[in-house]
């Protein structure tokens, strides 16, 4: 899978895809190959469908793997289903091996997106409670006060 994940983020997509979808022969089953394919579907190859068919069989696989729940966030966002969104983040949220501030950051975003300003906020300090990393804490508090203004320009508009 290594493999693959070089092969694709080096602009040979076909031959990493190749290479995923000939290990499905082999462990079909398999919740990270599953993760796998679809993060190459989304973030690569642009195919919105199949990624999400394989981030809900890497979670029907294996629903304790944090990383398609993080990844189906995007993509639900992404397609303007907020609600998905917030719904995958904040079962992501219970697995041992997420990661929180992304996750965090996910809700937000879609909070902001649907206007629930408050609930942004409030999902964008629990993010950035969650991150030691200057640029993520940075991004955070511009989201923080991005909301504010919408807050305030909604607050007065007529």
């Amino acid at each position: 899978m290594t493999d693959a994940e070089h092969l694709i983020t080096d602009n040979q997509l076909e031959q990493g895809l190749g290479i995923l979808t000939n290990l499905l022969y082999e462990e079909p089953g398999y919740g990270s190959l599953h993760n796998h394919l679809g993060w190459a579907y989304l973030y690569y190859a642009g195919d919105t469908a199949k990624a999400e068919l394989h981030f809900s069989m890497a979670m029907r696989f294996d629903a304790e793997y944090a990383a398609p729940y993080l990844h189906m966030g995007t993509l639900c966002i992404r397609g303007h289903r907020y609600d998905d969104a917030i719904k995958y983040a904040e079962q992501g949220l219970t697995k041992a091996s997420a990661n929180k501030v992304a996750l965090y950051e996910i809700i937000g975003n879609a909070y902001e997106l649907k206007a629930e300003y408050t609930k942004a906020i409030k999902a964008y300090k629990a993010a950035s409670m969650g991150s030691l990393a200057t640029y993520e804490i940075s991004n955070l508090t511009e989201g923080i006060k991005r909301c504010w203004k919408k807050r305030v320009t909604l607050f007065f508009t007529f």
